[in-house]
C-alpha cells in the first residue's frame, strides 16, 4: 500500500497563476496546485466555465483571505462568437435554440463601439447565481424559467481582432461580473441576429498577465483557424481531469510567489512593516497606532494596508479610517525558528525533519543584520523550493569582537534582535556559536564535514571574501573544491552595492558612529535600534517630565554623545513595578512613545511627558522624525 502524504495546511501563503486548459473545470485545476504544494487551503479569484481557458490566480494558504481583492480586479478576455445560432447555455455546450443570420464585418465593428461605458446586463440563465437559495444552472437544467434583473457592468474596451465568415475574435477588457457569453448574446442580438460564445481565453486579472502563469505554453494559438482546427480546447475531454506530471508540479512549486510589497500594491493596498516589539501585539489583536508599523511612502488618509513581518514574511491586513486603524485579518508567524549550540550540531541533535530532507546554509557573524546579509538569505531560503530545510550558521557576536576587542566599538544589534531577524525571514533553524578558543583551533574543512554530517548540508550560500577556520585560512576556492567531495553546491553571492561602495557591517557601524542615521535605516532595512532588555532604569520627575536614566549594557554599538529625538518601546508595567529586565512580563502592554533622549559617556537620559505611568524601557529606535 502507498503512503499517503499528510497535507501541509500551514503551507507559506502564496500566489500562483495557473494557465486553466479547456475541458478541465476551475475547482478540477486546482488540484495540481493542492496536490504540488501539499495543501488543502487553495482559492481561486473568478471562475472560468469549463469551455474557457486562460488565467487562474490561485491564493494558498492564509493568503485566501485576498481572494475578495482580487476578485474586484478588472479583467480581460479573447473571445470567439460564433454567429448564426443560439444555446440554451450561450457556450459550446449547450443546446441550440434559436437561428439567424450572420451580419457583415463593418456591422459588427459599428455595435461593438456601442458596447463600451457603464450598462445594465441579464445573466446567463446558466451560471453560478443563486435564485432562492439554489444556482440558477441546476434551475435550468431542471426545466425551470430563470429570470434575473439587469446588473451593473462595464466595458472598458472591446475591439475586433478578426472576422470571418460567421466568426468575429474579439479583445474586451471589463469589470467584475460581466460574463461574456451574455455579452456575446447581447452584441449579436444588436446585429439582429443570434450567436453563442464558441471559445474564451482569460488573458489578465488585474496586473496579472497570462503569458507569466504556468501552461502558459501549452495554450497554444488562440485564433479562429486554430480554434476552428480543434487545436485550442482539445487537450482535455470536457469536465475531465488532467493526470499530473512531475515537470508541471515543479513548476508550480518554483512559481508560488509568497505576498510582499510589491504585490500588494499591485493589489491596491499600500504596505507596512511591523516593529520587532509590536509582533505580539499585533498577533494577539491589541490595538493598533501608527507607531506600531514603519512605512516605505506616506499613507492614504483611508484604505487597505498589507502588513509584514520584519524582513518581509505576510502578516495580514489592517484598514486605516484617519487615525483610526482596526484589523482585517492577521496570519499567524509559522513555526518558531529552533535554535542550537555547536556542541548539539557535533553531537547529531539537530531535527531529523530537517537532516531528513537535507539543509540549505548560509555562514557568517550578520552583525545588522543588513541588506548586504539579505542576497545570502533569499539563496539559502530560495532552496525551499527544491524541498531543503533553510537555516543559518552564526556567532553570538561579531567575529572582529573576538580579534581586536580594544578597538571593536561594538555590534548593530544584539544576539536577540539578530536572531529575530533570521526568524523573522523564514529560517527553520540557527546554529548559534559561542566562539572560544577551542573553536577556534577547528580546521575549515572539519568544521564544513560537521556540518555535512549533523545537518546534511546539500547547499552553502557565501560571498566571494568568506573564509573559515583555523586563522581563516580556508577560503571560498578550498571550499569550492571540497564541495564536489562533500556533494553539496556551493553559491557564490555578489556584493551588494549602495551608491558606489559595498554595504558591510562595517559601514553600518561607522555610519552610526557619525550619527547618520538614515544611512543605517537604508543599509538595515529598519530603524538601528537599541536593545535595552537588560539596562536597569531609574526614574525620577523633573520639571513636569518622567526622566528614565541607565548605564549603557551590552554588546551594542552606541551613537555619538548627544541629544535626540527617538521612539522609545515601553512595556507598561503600572505604577509600583521595578525597572528590571527581568521583572519584565510578555503579557504586559507594549506602546511607543516619542522621547527626547541625551547620551553621555555612557549613560541614557529618556524624558517623558508626565502623563506616561512607570514601565520597562525595552527599546530605543534612533533617527524617528519629529512628524511621520
Amino acid at each position: 500500500m502507498s503512503k499517503v502524504q499528510k497535507r501541509n495546511d500551514d503551507v507559506e501563503p502564496g500566489i500562483v497563476l495557473l494557465a486553466k486548459k479547456s475541458g478541465l473545470t476551475s475547482f478540477a485545476s486546482l488540484s495540481s496546485v493542492k496536490h504540488a504544494l501539499n495543501t488543502g487551503k487553495v482559492g481561486h479569484t473568478g471562475t472560468l466555465d469549463s469551455f474557457a481557458e486562460g488565467l487562474l490566480v490561485v491564493l494558498t494558504g492564509r493568503l485566501t483571505h485576498l481572494v475578495p481583492h482580487i476578485t474586484n480586479f478588472s479583467k480581460r478576455y479573447s473571445a470567439l462568437i460564433e454567429f448564426g445560432t443560439e444555446t440554451d447555455t450561450l457556450d459550446p455546450t449547450g443546446t441550440v435554440v434559436k437561428t439567424g443570420g450572420f451580419p457583415a464585418e463593418a456591422q459588427v465593428r459599428e455595435v461593438l463601439a456601442s458596447f463600451v461605458g457603464e450598462q445594465g446586463q441579464i445573466p446567463p440563465a446558466y451560471s453560478a447565481l443563486h435564485v432562492d437559495g439554489k444556482r440558477a444552472s441546476d434551475l435550468a437544467r431542471g426545466g425551470a424559467q430563470v429570470e434575473f434583473e439587469p446588473r451593473r457592468i462595464t466595458i472598458y474596451s472591446i475591439e475586433l481582432v478578426d472576422f470571418s465568415g460567421k466568426y468575429a475574435l474579439i479583445d474586451v477588457e471589463c469589470s467584475k461580473g460581466t460574463y461574456i457569453r451574455a455579452l456575446a448574446r447581447d452584441i449579436a442580438k444588436k446585429c439582429g441576429t443570434v450567436a453563442h460564445l464558441r471559445a474564451l481565453r482569460r488573458t489578465r486579472v488585474g496586473p496579472f498577465r497570462l503569458e507569466d502563469a504556468v501552461g502558459f505554453s501549452e495554450l497554444g494559438d488562440f485564433s479562429i483557424s486554430s480554434i476552428l482546427s480543434g487545436n485550442v480546447g482539445a487537450a482535455v475531454e470536457l469536465g475531465g481531469r488532467e493526470p499530473f506530471k512531475p515537470e508541471f508540479l515543479e513548476a508550480i512549486r518554483k512559481a508560488s510567489v509568497p505576498m510582499s510589497a510589491s504585490v500588494a500594491e499591485q493589489c491596491g493596498m499600500s504596505a507596512a512593516v511591523l516593529s520587532y516589539y509590536f509582533i505580539e501585539h499585533f498577533s494577539n489583536g491589541r490595538p493598533l497606532n501608527e507607531r506600531v508599523f514603519s512605512f516605505g511612502n506616506r499613507l492614504p488618509e483611508r484604505g487597505e494596508i498589507a502588513v509584514f513581518y520584519p524582513k518581509g514574511a505576510f502578516a495580514g491586513v489592517v484598514k486605516k479610517d484617519g487615525k483610526k486603524f482596526s484589523y482585517g485579518f492577521v496570519v499567524p508567524r509559522t513555526r518558531k525558528m529552533v535554535t542550537y549550540s555547536w556542541e548539539q550540531v557535533v553531537r547529531g541533535e539537530i531535527d531529523g525533519s530537517f537532516t531528513e530532507h537535507g539543509t540549505s546554509l548560509t555562514i557568517g557573524s550578520f552583525d545588522g543584520p543588513h541588506i548586504g546579509h539579505d542576497a545570502l538569505f533569499d539563496a539559502a531560503l530560495a532552496q525551499r523550493r527544491n524541498g531543503v530545510v533553510p537555516g543559518v550558521v552564526t556567532f553570538t557576536r561579531s567575529l572582529r569582537a573576538y580579534k581586536n576587542p580594544a578597538e571593536y566599538p561594538g555590534d548593530i544589534s544584539s544576539l536577540s534582535q539578530k536572531l529575530a531577524v533570521l526568524e523573522a525571514k523564514g529560517f527553520a533553524f540557527a546554529i548559534v556559536i559561542d566562539f572560544s578558543s577551542e573553536f577556534a583551533k577547528i580546521e575549515g574543512i572539519e568544521f564544513l564535514k560537521v556540518l555535512l554530517g549533523s545537518c546534511r548540508m546539500r547547499f552553502l550560500a557565501e560571498g566571494k571574501d568568506f573564509h573559515c577556520g583555523y586563522k581563516g585560512s580556508t577560503g571560498i576556492a578550498e571550499i569550492g573544491s571540497f564541495s564536489t567531495e562533500g556533494g553539496f553546491t556551493l553559491s557564490i553571492i555578489d556584493s551588494v552595492i549602495l551608491g558606489d561602495t559595498k554595504v558591510s557591517s562595517t559601514r553600518c557601524r561607522n555610519v552610526i558612529l557619525e550619527a547618520d542615521f538614515s544611512s543605517a535605516n537604508r543599509m538595515l532595512d529598519r530603524p538601528f535600534t537599541l536593545d535595552c532588555s537588560d539596562y536597569e532604569w531609574s526614574e525620577t520627575v523633573e520639571n513636569g517630565r518622567r526622566i528614565f536614566a541607565a548605564e549603557k549594557k551590552g554588546i551594542q554599538i552606541l551613537p555619538p554623545d548627544g541629544a535626540y529625538k527617538v521612539l522609545a518601546v515601553v512595556e507598561m508595567q503600572g505604577a509600583q513595578k521595578s525597572q528590571k529586565s527581568g521583572e519584565a512580563k510578555s503579557s504586559a502592554s507594549v506602546r511607543a512613545y516619542r522621547s527626547d533622549c541625551t547620551l553621555e559617556k555612557g549613560t541614557l537620559r529618556l524624558s517623558f511627558s508626565d502623563k506616561l505611568i512607570s514601565g520597562f524601557v525595552r527599546a530605543i529606535q534612533f533617527g524617528y522624525p519629529d512628524e511621520k
